[in-house]
């Protein structure tokens, strides 16, 4: 079971790492996979540094996570993922988005799958 999780939070975090390449390398066309324009001006400077900011720390924190064994680096990409799927309820229901119910499965999912990687892949007392 732990080879199966582990091989799960690898992909994760490489798939993570390739959104975020994207957002560096072609915005307007992960903008558009991810049901957004690409901004303009300002705007375009700030979505493509925060989303490639978001999406490749959080490669980088799971690969953190799995290759150096230590309990601490779990929680930054659960926080991450966590908040994240928080703030697509509330924008759903404060400010007029629909929900995205596939985004917040996806991502308390992988959230679920850090979390037991905290107990069965890091090394004890850590």
């Amino acid at each position: 079971m732990n080879k199966f999780l582990w091989a799960l939070l690898v992909i994760s975090a490489l798939l993570f790492l390739v959104v975020g390449l994207r957002w560096l390398l072609e915005p307007a066309a992960i903008a558009a996979d991810l049901g957004m324009p690409l901004l303009d001006e300002v705007g375009r400077s700030t979505q493509i540094g925060d989303m490639s900011a978001l999406f490749l720390a959080l490669g980088i924190f799971i690969l953190m996570a799995l290759t150096s064994g230590e309990r601490l680096w779990y929680y930054p990409p659960m926080m991450l993922l966590g908040l994240a799927a928080f703030s697509r309820i509330v924008a759903w229901l404060f400010h007029g988005a629909p929900i995205f119910l596939e985004a917040i499965i996806l991502e308390l999912l992988i959230s679920g799958l850090l979390f037991l990687g905290t107990f069965w892949l890091s090394e004890p007392n850590q």
